[in-house]
């Protein structure tokens, strides 16, 4: 038993691991454009429920209460931080202007991603919440059958602001509306909410 679980520990440690060196290539990725990085602040978000603020850069700090679903159903009042891996602020703005999910491995996440956007649009949120994964096992995005539509990519097409399938290493473009595989799509998708 206690072999199973140093397994699964040690598992669920190396997919957080593989997840935050994602994060940052995507933060790296969109802090390489001159316009983002001119006008925006790129950071990770809030990590627990717990959290009061974000700090941005100095002097600059956003509550985590923008980032809250609330929830008042069934007997049940509260609220939760929406899946916040990426905030991306606009220094033009003033405001959030993105939330960024990012996903280094897919199987069930798609479904919680989508019910965040749902709760999301309930909520009047006024930023753009996308979904950035690399798609290593192409469940979104099939290179030889780029038009071929999956469950998952068809739920979270209808659902999300918008889906990006970057690819370390790959230069691959494709894209249809809320669904675009490419660096430069995430990037021109930034630009435009700053």
């Amino acid at each position: 038993m206690y072999e199973k679980d140093e397994n699964i520990k040690m598992r669920q440690s190396y997919v957080s691991k593989e997840g935050t060196k994602y994060e940052d290539l995507v933060i790296k990725l969109l802090m390489s454009d001159s316009y983002i990085k001119q006008n925006a602040i790129i950071c990770k978000g809030a990590k627990g429920e717990k959290s009061k603020k974000i700090l941005l850069e100095e002097g600059i700090s956003i509550d985590t209460e923008l980032l809250k679903i609330e929830y008042n159903s069934n007997n049940i009042s509260c609220s939760f931080l929406l899946d916040n891996d990426i905030i991306v602020y606009s220094k033009r703005k003033g405001a959030i202007v993105c939330v960024i999910s990012v996903k280094k491995s897919f199987r069930e996440r798609g479904g919680e991603t989508a019910y965040w956007m749902m709760k999301k649009k309930e909520s009047n949120k006024p930023y753009k919440y996308i979904l950035v994964i690399p798609d290593n096992d192409n469940e979104l995005f099939k290179p030889n059958k780029p038009q071929k539509r999956h469950k998952w990519r068809s739920i979270l097409t209808a659902e999300m602001d918008g889906v990006f399938v970057i690819k370390q290493d790959e230069d691959i473009e494709y894209q249809e509306p809320f669904f675009k595989v490419g660096k430069c799509h995430l990037i021109n998708f930034i630009r435009d909410q700053i």
